[in-house]
């Protein structure tokens, strides 16, 4: 069974509070839901995965359209993984990337195996530039050393 993916043109439909709540169970932190609409809308691309009519997945990227993209907050509702959703958003991600140059991501530790089945590979030069307070957190959360 796959989900039914909406791009950005289905923004206006949105539940920020459920884009926040996914976020939240999927380990990818807390936040303010105005921020969540603010960060989506300010991307270029947007994915929103429902599955009878609940919202379970969601991606979103940055883009020159030219060189390099940033895909970002790619999450499922972890009582929806195993199902084949993460895969089915992963493919439209990369294949509506890859036309525009290379892709980036940062992932949480324990999902970097799933970003390499689709071709993502580490790094050996990338860097980050932040306050004092977020590479503290950066650190303490095994993102960076």
């Amino acid at each position: 069974m796959a989900i039914t993916l909406y791009d950005k043109s289905a923004i206006e439909n949105v539940d920020w509070q459920v884009v926040t709540a996914l976020l939240a169970a999927g380990g990818l932190n807390q936040r303010d839901p105005i921020l969540v609409e603010q960060a989506w809308r300010n991307s270029t691309f947007c994915w929103f995965g429902y599955h009878e009519d609940k919202l379970v997945a969601t991606a979103r990227a940055i883009s020159d359209l030219t060189w390099a993209s940033y895909a970002a907050d790619i999450v499922v509702a972890p009582e929806m993984q195993g199902r084949g959703y993460g895969k089915q958003l992963m493919i439209t991600v990369v294949k509506t990337l890859l036309p525009f140059g290379k892709t980036f991501i940062y992932s949480v530790p324990e999902k970097t195996g799933f970003y390499q089945q689709y071709g993502f590979r580490f790094l050996t030069t990338g860097m980050v530039c932040a306050t004092s307070e977020s590479l503290l957190k950066l650190e303490q959360s095994g993102y960076i050393r």
